[in-house]
């Protein structure tokens, strides 16, 4: 078995996804992980699978084209190492992360550079600003960060952390552990 990671790119309209992976399905290749979303106006794929030893990256190639032609879209693969193909380990404890305030240059480099400093790993991603009606309404923007917080490090020093910035860029910031793991 040989391991890829996937991305798509393109304008967003129905049959994207169900294109993607009928490509993937109709070379007996199996879907592993996988982050699929529309941002604005584009829809964009990620995600790993393996595929069967038959199946080599020239024949991925040929069966993706016509679809990247279809749909106008920009597909990029690449063959995963025995090292890059091996799932990361849960480095700490899962906690998430909201930020909600008025829409401001940067709020996701400001909380991202500080939990880089103290070895917090961010996991996943989320950001949204809501449209705005000039300066009576200013747009509005939520970050929600998944994070794994290293065990070493007191929650509590994380969250006086998050209140400097959060007090700095004058937003409502709130850190929560996350639910059970459901995989």
């Amino acid at each position: 078995m040989q391991r890829w990671i996937v991305t798509a790119l393109g304008q967003d309209r129905p049959g994207i996804v169900a294109g993607v992976t009928k490509v993937l399905y109709g070379l007996g290749c199996n879907l592993e992980d996988s982050a699929m979303t529309r941002l604005e106006g584009e829809f964009t794929i990620m995600l790993i699978f393996s595929s069967p030893a038959r199946v080599n990256e020239a024949a991925l190639r040929t069966r993706f084209e016509p679809l990247a032609r279809q749909f106008k879209l920009s597909v990029h693969l690449k063959p995963l190492s025995a090292t890059e193909s091996r799932a990361p380990r849960k480095q700490g404890r899962t906690y998430l992360i909201s930020v909600y305030g008025a829409d401001r240059s940067g709020i996701v480099f400001r909380v991202s550079d500080a939990l880089a400093h103290i070895g917090v790993n961010i996991t996943d991603v989320h950001t949204h600003r809501s449209a705005g009606g000039g300066r009576a309404a200013p747009s509005l923007y939520l970050l929600l960060l998944e994070v794994e917080i290293p065990k070493r490090l007191a929650i509590s020093s994380v969250e006086e952390q998050l209140k400097r910035i959060a007090k700095q860029l004058h937003v409502e910031l709130s850190l929560r552990p996350s639910e059970t793991d459901i995989l």
